[in-house]
């Protein structure tokens, strides 16, 4: 889990099972100390990443990840804009999987579904390599395969 500050709350279902289940926090160094300790008290496990901004963050707790006693070869991320546009803009994404809902939403307050530096031109934008679709009841399931490992 990538919890920036730490403010998981101590009463979550997450942390309920954590003595069943390992379960890794990802915080940042501007997580509070007593907040990581709660949560190791709890029965997580912490990973502090460490880097000046978010895309070094994101690729030092993927290398962290990767040099546990059991290594992590592969994360299913699922968050809000802001984390999606960090991973982009760092570079780890290989598939991106997105949802297209029947819905029209937007105005000048709407969110953005990816948040980071992005790409300024059409010419710079990410462009997959395969993609695929599924119907999903209303929805549509975009599968995109952006970089092969």
């Amino acid at each position: 889990m990538f919890d920036s500050e730490g403010r998981l709350p101590l009463d979550s279902q997450l942390l309920a099972e954590a003595p069943e289940v390992e379960l890794i926090i990802v915080v940042s160094r501007a997580a509070p100390r007593s907040a990581i300790e709660a949560l190791e008290m709890a029965g997580a496990q912490i990973i502090v990443a460490a880097g000046e901004n978010e895309p070094l963050r994101v690729s030092d707790a993927l290398s962290q990840l990767g040099s546990l006693e059991r290594p992590i070869t592969s994360l299913l991320l699922e968050g809000g804009p802001h984390l999606a546009g960090a991973f982009f803009d760092s570079g780890e994404i290989d598939e991106a999987r997105l949802f297209v809902a029947p819905l029209v939403l937007g105005g000048a307050s709407a969110r953005d579904p990816i948040e980071g530096m992005g790409s300024s031109t059409i010419a710079d934008a990410t462009r997959a390599l395969s993609l695929t679709t599924e119907m999903i009841a209303d929805d549509v399931l975009l599968r995109a395969r952006l970089r092969e490992w």
